[in-house]
């Protein structure tokens, strides 16, 4: 079951944006970007209730698409993955994650920002 919800996830690289985007698509509404300009015009024309940002970016780059973000009427919170857990904090980001947490946690993480739970048979129902 896809909820209605739209993800936007960017990353530099290929293997972790792909991969994301198909256990994301598994339940939500997942657009893919791989550069730093593509990212930008999306968040610029379309609306996102999520943009999961990837350590492969920048911090500046991450900074500018999180700024970017604030721009829209609608604004999508923002969870920035780091390459650990332990990862320094991010002010530009509402949530954290790091790559350790696995594809099940980045997909619990998505799940419990955007208001959903994931049941035990693996479909997100809405709270």
């Amino acid at each position: 079951m896809t909820s209605h919800a739209r993800v936007l996830v960017v990353s530099r690289d290929e293997m972790l944006l792909r991969t994301r985007e198909m256990i994301l698509g598994a339940y939500f509404k997942v657009t893919g970007a791989g550069r730093f300009a593509e990212a930008s015009a999306l968040i610029k024309t379309d609306d996102y209730d999520l943009i999961v940002l990837c350590h492969s970016l920048s911090q500046d780059e991450c900074e500018r698409l999180a700024l970017l973000s604030l721009e829209k009427s609608s604004r999508p919170l923002i969870l920035a993955m780091g390459p650990s857990s332990r990862a320094g904090f991010k002010p530009w980001a509402d949530k954290q994650l790091g790559v350790d947490a696995g594809p099940y946690g980045l997909l619990k993480k998505c799940a419990e920002m955007l208001g959903y739970v994931l049941k035990s048979k693996a479909r997100a129902a809405h709270v």
